[in-house]
């Protein structure tokens, strides 16, 4: 048998593209009793499920009535993109129940989070079943000194309609219309009073701003889609009357179900958040400044040599939210009161070792993923993540990967059904979260090319546990090509 050696010369930076599931294609019901499923009665207060830093995510449910009234139930990190959930209430005067990235009073500004972004599906009760007001859509609060703000990205509401400023109360204002992600919003801001509750501003009054996305009439409600988050910012950011509310520290960004009343639902098939602009389902633009550059493969044996190459970085995401926040020692990260959120995120990035055609990349659950289409590019994410201190951020470094093969350095691995889509996203304690396209076996490899571990994934999104030591490897299945990661 001929020795392989595989030199990859890899110029790592910020940009590079990303393929999404589109969210208009997952329409399936989820299970709510699948391995993972955790449900919520009455009011919830901010806690973190997953993930952990600038990838940590988590619920929050809050009820101006209390009482169980009231439902959450999140369809765990298993289905439907990982953050999918369930909401329901009766009369609950004012309800919020929202799930996404939580990073607490201690969050980093809006443009040092990545690309955050979402993609979404939902079915939800008629309308009339909100209340007097409602919201749907991501929610948050950015936190300066002494005081904070919330933000909302208003996709869909259970009024009939248009929603205009005069739904959102007093003291509100109209500051002009932006365009997102080919969708135009009407910004508003609005100023609540002192006592309203709120994040680590002392209950004193604070401001609001609002993206409302135009175009809503009875019976158009936009239940499916993809919102870039920071790109609303971004537009704010810019906005004389609507800048001066958007602070230094993100507390979170979640996807928000609000009634002001009334007895309704909201379920979501499909929810995805990404902090690597994975979002919609097509490929996300690379600046010229931020191309990955060169790389090279030599293959020893008597008298050959190939070249391959491939390399690019993705970053993005999104995020999402719900509610108020009465401040009592409630700046804590897991305070109870009517603002607090929790998070998830993920640095997603793919990694092949040949070249040709595209890598299919997934935002989700934890601090970094690898994703393979078939005959990808290779990707990692800013600082390593899942491709690991081998490859640092906005350097050059190079691995090399021996086999006793003489194709790919992992043996050929025959499955029921061939896999188009597979992705590594690694968690701590040595877990690993697997996403991929058909049951499959899944073989695990050293950086010497020894087997190490050998396991059947049976459903689409599965966790699986390792009891290899901390460390490089990569993993194989029949037809994709090796995902290099790092186990924690």
């Amino acid at each position: 048998m001929k020795k392989l050696a595989i030199t990859l010369c890899l110029a790592i930076t910020f940009a590079s593209p990303a393929f999404a599931q589109d969210p208009c294609s997952q329409t399936a019901r989820l299970s709510n009793t699948a391995s993972g499923v955790q449900t919520w009665n009455g009011t919830k207060s901010a806690t973190t499920v997953g993930g952990s830093g600038d990838d940590a995510y988590g619920v929050e449910a809050w009820t101006e009535a209390g009482g169980n009234a009231t439902k959450l139930t999140w369809f765990g990190p298993n289905q439907g993109g990982g953050y999918a959930f369930r909401a329901e209430w009766t009369n609950s005067t004012d309800y919020l129940g929202r799930f996404g990235y939580f990073w607490g009073t201690n969050g980093k500004k809006w443009s040092n989070l990545g690309d955050l972004c979402v993609d979404y599906n939902y079915t939800r009760s008629g309308n009339g079943t909100g209340g007097s007001y409602s919201y749907i859509g991501i929610y948050g609060w950015t936190i300066g000194n002494g005081t904070s703000a919330e933000y909302y990205i208003v996709e869909d509401w259970f009024g009939s309609g248009q929603q205009a400023a005069n739904n959102l109360g007093n003291n509100c204002q109209n500051r002009g219309n932006i365009t997102v992600d080919g969708k135009s919003y009407q910004v508003v801001t609005c100023i609540r009073p002192q006592g309203s509750g709120c994040v680590s501003c002392n209950n004193q009054a604070f401001g609001q701003v609002f993206s409302i996305r135009q175009g809503m009439r009875s019976g158009d409600s936009k239940t499916c889609g993809t919102i870039s988050i920071k790109k609303h910012f971004e537009e704010w950011s810019k906005m004389s009357g609507a800048s001066q509310y958007i602070y230094d520290k993100t507390y979170e960004s979640k996807f928000l179900v609000e009634a002001a009343g009334g007895t309704g639902w909201f379920e979501a098939s499909y929810m995805k958040f990404s902090r690597t602009g994975a979002c919609g389902g097509t490929a996300t633009t690379p600046s010229s400044s931020s191309r990955a550059s060169s790389s090279s493969a030599a293959v020893s044996s008597s008298s050959r040599a190939s070249s391959s190459s491939a390399a690019a970085v993705s970053s993005s995401s999104r995020a999402s939210s719900s509610s108020r926040a009465s401040s009592s020692s409630a700046a804590a990260v897991s305070s109870s009161s009517r603002a607090s959120s929790s998070s998830r995120a993920s640095s997603s990035s793919a990694v092949a070792v040949s070249s040709s055609s595209r890598a299919s990349s997934s935002s989700s659950r934890a601090n970094s993923s690898s994703a393979v289409a078939p005959s990808s590019s290779s990707m990692c994410p800013p600082g390593g993540g899942g491709c690991g201190a081998a490859f640092p951020d906005s350097s050059s470094s190079s691995i090399a990967v021996s086999s006793s093969s003489e194709g790919d350095p992992t043996p050929i691995l025959r499955n029921r059904a061939p896999v188009t889509y597979f992705s590594i996203q690694p968690q701590s304690d040595k877990a690993l979260r697997i996403e991929i396209s058909s049951p499959a076996v899944v073989e695990i490899f050293d950086l010497k090319g020894n087997k190490v571990e050998r396991f059947e994934v049976s459903s689409t999104q599965q966790t699986v546990k390792l009891s290899s030591p901390s460390g490089l490897y990569f993993a194989k299945v029949h037809g994709m090509k090796s995902i290099k990661f790092v186990l924690k």
